[in-house]
């Protein structure tokens, strides 16, 4: 069964949601399209996932305004876990959701030849750069494909011209230790035995970075205090991530180069920080499609910033 395509007819805010709160906030801010992870499944880790009845509740919410759901499955599952996942998709089909977001190159096609109608988008994850990664991922299976906001408008004209396939840019992303979705320190993980519920008869596994078959587990790193230390005397202490990039300032450029998809990272914001986030980005859109000015960043309301401590 062929996939019917069609791009898209206006621009999609697309925003996190890490909470069913986060979720209605993000609604309620004008947001198209929101995603959202599924406990156990996602790499947001616990903080920014959603139980299965919060998801159908959230998912009730998104359709009774119009709106849609995506579920974030940007885990790279073990060989024991892949078929799991690829029945509780099936599940999640049958539920009504709107699209999957995966960064598994096999899962990808896997999960296009068993649900050729499933809406699928390569993650940010899958580092897709040019038009030739984004031929590349349409060819085995995905409907959208997510691009940086660091590119160049000429680079993402030149990716949207590739046929039958919607091109996202995640516009507003953390900065810190994070590139394209990527952490660069995989080789951190937990040595922790402990059972993944959904899992009967698996036992214990060890949990640990996603890049090593973790079922969508990431201990956030970066997000632990940081000590500095000058001559063997701790002088400082720091958080990171330190602070947000946005791409807001070339957000007509963006969209007249024909991105269908303008995606804002944060499912591990509250409610009272990713509001004024998703209001700032719906704004713009709205003033680009009306033909006027997109309000530059600095013209905009200030928003408090933004750390999260694990501690």
């Amino acid at each position: 069964m062929a996939r019917f395509f069609s791009r898209a007819a206006r621009p999609i805010l697309l925003a996190p949601a890490g909470s069913p709160d986060a979720a209605k906030v993000a609604l309620q801010a004008g947001a198209d399209t929101i995603y959202v992870g599924l406990k156990g499944w996602s790499r947001g880790g616990a903080k920014g996932e959603l139980t299965s009845e919060e998801l159908l509740d959230t998912l009730a919410a998104a359709h009774a305004q119009g709106r849609k759901l995506q579920v974030a499955l940007n885990t790279i599952p073990r060989r024991s876990e892949r078929r799991y996942l690829v029945g509780r998709v099936e599940e999640l089909i049958g539920l009504g959701i709107d699209g999957v977001i995966v960064n598994d190159a096999g899962l990808m096609a896997e999960l296009h030849t068993r649900y050729p109608e499933l809406r699928i988008t390569a993650s940010i994850g899958c580092a897709a750069m040019n038009e030739a990664d984004v031929a590349f991922y349409r060819d085995l299976g995905a409907d959208a494909v997510v691009l940086p906001g660091t590119l160049s408008a000429d680079e993402l004209y030149a990716a949207a011209q590739v046929p039958e396939v919607l091109i996202e840019v995640m516009i507003h992303m953390v900065e810190e230790f994070i590139v394209l979705g990527k952490c660069w320190m995989p080789s951190y993980y937990r040595l922790n035995p402990t059972p993944l519920a959904e899992l009967h008869g698996e036992g214990n596994r060890l949990i640990g970075s996603m890049k090593r078959g973790g079922a969508g587990v990431c201990f956030k790193v970066c997000e632990h205090p940081w000590v500095l230390s000058l001559n063997g005397q701790d002088v400082a202490q720091r958080l990171l991530p330190s602070r947000q990039i946005s791409s807001i300032n070339a957000l007509s450029d963006i969209l007249d180069a024909g991105v269908d998809v303008v995606k804002l990272q944060g499912r591990s914001l509250s409610p009272d920080l990713l509001a004024p986030i998703v209001g700032r980005y719906r704004r713009a859109i709205d003033a680009w499609e009306g033909g006027g000015p997109v309000p530059a960043l600095q013209e905009l309301p200030l928003e408090p910033s933004w750390t999260v401590s694990r501690r």
